[in-house]
């Protein structure tokens, strides 16, 4: 870790375990894609935005010099705050389809594991180092077995899971889909994940008796972030807040030249995204202090599939694969910490703590 900014700063981690756990997205492309193309058809058809899914200013498409074009969806940067914004709205009808339609099953099915070794894997490859993060982070400044943590948007229960291995007793998370909520439940052997209605969201984090609350992959899900952030802010209970988000990184340009693979960046649930001028915006607009910023990415993984799945679908350059493979992946990770240090990561996690 390095000091930037009056924060801690860490940047990137091994790929290795990526490629092993994102096999699927390789081997099942197509449907993975018409399942983002489904959701980004029920997107088009909602109200046009109007205002900055950040900071609430107004948009001005017609205006916007920085916009373009993506699988049906034009999008643009906000001028006040500079975030990434799809030109529609994520409506009751878009969120209610993407994430609660049959109890979420069909949203979770990219994140349930199948038994609980590929469960608990997961957690020690993808959580753990994460969870370690935060812990860490809090340590200079609390006794972090002390404190109560709850988890919002806690999905199958990976991140509360990797928190109670590394010593965390008082945790709780919260999520709107029963069904990664009940899968998490099982594999965790305990009930720590509670499920709650989109509605009750603000109520139930405004009521909370937690000193840490965690994000991890969820701020650019909800309809209303700000309306979140504000609802985290007036409750004094609150210190801490562990946020995880997508960035505009190079994924998205590479999501731009290759139609026919996976979008995973900029598609589907995530109709915007971040970038390090509008979570500065945030930090500011909410009166909060960064703690620490982990920034890594996986733009160079994703480079590498969206070659690889390109050249599986012809004929005449499948047998380059593996020299495809034997040149670029021992370089992937000396490529994206170049890119991570520049702060263009696919996603940063960032722990902010609440000023007086």
């Amino acid at each position: 870790m390095v000091i930037k900014n009056m924060g801690i700063n860490r940047y990137s981690k091994p790929s290795k375990h990526l490629l092993k756990l994102k096999q699927d997205f390789f081997d099942n492309n197509d449907t993975f894609l018409s399942t983002s193309r489904k959701i980004n058809n029920i997107y088009i058809k909602q109200p046009l935005r109007e205002r900055c899914m950040n900071c609430d200013h107004a948009i001005d498409i017609e205006n916007d010099k920085e916009t373009f074009i993506k699988q049906g969806v034009t999008y643009g940067i906000c001028q006040f705050c500079g975030h990434l914004n799809g030109f529609f709205e994520d409506s009751d009808e878009f969120c209610q389809t993407v994430y609660t339609d049959d109890d979420g099953e069909s949203y979770g099915k990219t994140y349930n594991a199948s038994n609980r070794q590929e469960y608990f894997n997961r957690v020690a490859d993808i959580y753990t180092p994460k969870a370690e993060f935060l812990l860490e982070s809090l340590s200079s400044l609390a006794d972090f077995n002390s404190l109560n943590y709850v988890d919002f948007g806690a999905g199958s229960g990976y991140f509360v899971s990797a928190l109670v291995e590394a010593g965390v007793n008082n945790i709780v998370g919260y999520e709107v889909s029963r069904a990664q909520a009940d899968s998490g439940n099982i594999m965790i052997g305990k009930d720590l994940l509670k499920v709650h209605s989109i509605e009750d969201t603000i109520s139930i984090i405004k009521s909370i008796d937690s000193d840490v609350v965690s994000m991890v992959g969820v701020l650019e899900h909800v309809q209303k972030p700000k309306e979140i952030l504000d609802a985290l802010r007036s409750n004094t209970n609150i210190r801490f807040l562990y946020l995880s988000v997508p960035l505009f990184s190079p994924c998205v340009f590479f999501e731009m030249v290759f139609p026919e693979v996976m979008q995973r960046q900029l598609s589907g649930g995530h109709t915007h995204l971040y970038t390090e001028s509008s979570l500065k915006w945030l930090e500011n607009e909410f009166d909060m202090k960064k703690v620490s910023a982990w920034w890594f990415g996986t733009d160079m993984v994703d480079l590498y599939r969206n070659i690889t799945v390109q050249l599986k679908r012809e004929s005449g350059t499948r047998k380059m694969v593996k020299a495809w493979e034997r040149m670029f992946i021992p370089l992937i990770d000396s490529m994206q910490s170049k890119i991570d240090k520049e702060h263009l990561a696919s996603e940063v996690h960032m722990l902010f703590e609440f000023k007086n």
